[in-house]
């Protein structure tokens, strides 16, 4: 049997569906994407352990709705997909059962742990970034993160979000210039 990590995305992915869902082939495939998803998902939902449920969750879902994928696009954008979704309707979940202003972190939730680093790594200029992404509407934090962080083209971001790619250069624009000013020194 060859290695596993030689083979593409695409051709373990389609080893796992012809050998009747390997649990080996998907081990495989979770090793290769798991940090992937949970970053994604944490530069969504904010939290690391919200982040860690949503990334549960995608792996779940690819598991129980693989047949879905049609290899006519990347795995990634399949999975990354899913992701999406998943980190959307936790966070609609938490507006439910939440007050509206919580979730927009009117409160300081999410600003606080990013304050006081309990929730993101790194330096100053890191934790600047990260409250003026805060301040963002959730679309155009959503495409400003896809672009910035995961370095996306607008036609994966369109597959993952829906969106055209001409709203997603328009959010994207308004984003970058609204943190840049946010950035800038007074």
């Amino acid at each position: 049997m060859q290695q596993l990590n030689l083979i593409s995305d695409l051709e373990l992915f389609r080893m796992f569906l012809d050998s009747g869902r390997s649990e080996l082939h998907f081990r495989e495939l979770m090793r290769r994407y798991k940090q992937k998803v949970y970053w994604q998902s944490r530069r969504l939902v904010i939290l690391h352990d919200d982040a860690d449920e949503v990334t549960q969750m995608v792996f779940i879902k690819l598991w129980k709705n693989a047949e879905q994928f049609r290899f006519g696009s990347a795995l990634s954008s399949f999975i990354y997909r899913i992701a999406y979704n998943e980190s959307m309707t936790l966070l609609k979940n938490k507006q439910r059962f939440s007050s509206f202003d919580a979730l927009l972190d009117r409160d300081g939730h999410y600003a606080s742990a990013i304050q006081n680093g309990s929730e993101m790594d790194g330096n100053e200029i890191e934790r600047r970034l990260q409250m003026a992404l805060l301040t963002l509407p959730e679309k155009q934090r959503i495409v400003f993160q896809y672009r910035y962080f995961d370095e996306m083209s607008y036609k994966d971001i369109s597959e993952i979000t829906g969106t055209s790619e001409g709203a997603l250069k328009a959010s994207y624009h308004f984003a970058a210039e609204k943190i840049k000013s946010k950035l800038d020194p007074i």
